[in-house]
C-alpha cells in the first residue's frame, strides 16, 4: 500500500512549478508567488531555491505557515498543500539539489551570497485527479452524458 509520503511524491512530481502562498504581515492578505521546487525528500519536505533578503527572513520567522498549489492541467492533477516554511543555508544539501534550472535565476550559483532553500513542510494535503481521459472530459463538456470520475482525497503528512 502507497504511503501518504509517496502518494504526495506522486502528486507533486505531476507539476513543477506551483503558487506558494506567505503572510507578509498581519494586516494584508497572503501573497502568492509562482515557484518550482527542486526534490520531495523521504519525510515529504518540499525544497525550493529562493534569494534570503532579510525581509523575506523576517516574514517567515514571523509567520511560518504556507498555502502551496500546483494546476497541472494535462495531468488532470490540483493540489492545495498546507505547511510551515523555513529557510535553509545548508551548502551540502544546495550542492546536492543546484541544476541548470536554478542556475538560469542565480547565475553565480552557490556563490551568490542570497542564495538559500525554502523548505515547506505539509501539514496536509487536498488533491483533485481525474481518472478519466481528456476525450471524455471534452465530450461531457460537450453536454454528452457520460460521467467523468474525480478522485478526491485529503493526506495527512
Amino acid at each position: 500500500m502507497e504511503s501518504n509520503i509517496e502518494k504526495l511524491k506522486a502528486l507533486v512530481g505531476k507539476c513543477r512549478v506551483g503558487m506558494l502562498g506567505c503572510w507578509e504581515d498581519d494586516d494584508t492578505p497572503m501573497r502568492f508567488r509562482p515557484m518550482s521546487h527542486v526534490d520531495v525528500d523521504d519525510s515529504g519536505n518540499l525544497w525550493f531555491f529562493t534569494s534570503a533578503d532579510p525581509e523575506k527572513i523576517e516574514q517567515l520567522k514571523k509567520h511560518p505557515a504556507i498555502q502551496l498549489t500546483y494546476s497541472c492541467e494535462n495531468e488532470s492533477t490540483y493540489l492545495n498543500i498546507s505547511g510551515a516554511a523555513h529557510l535553509s543555508t545548508n551548502k551540502g544539501k544546495m550542492r546536492e539539489l543546484f541544476n541548470p534550472y536554478v542556475k538560469a535565476w542565480f547565475p553565480r550559483g552557490l556563490e551568490d551570497p542570497e542564495i538559500a532553500l525554502l523548505v515547506v513542510r505539509p501539514l496536509e494535503v487536498e488533491y483533485w485527479v481525474s481518472d478519466d481521459k481528456k476525450m471524455l472530459q471534452n465530450q461531457r463538456l460537450m453536454g454528452r452524458e457520460e460521467r467523468v470520475k474525480d478522485l478526491h482525497g485529503k493526506l495527512e503528512v
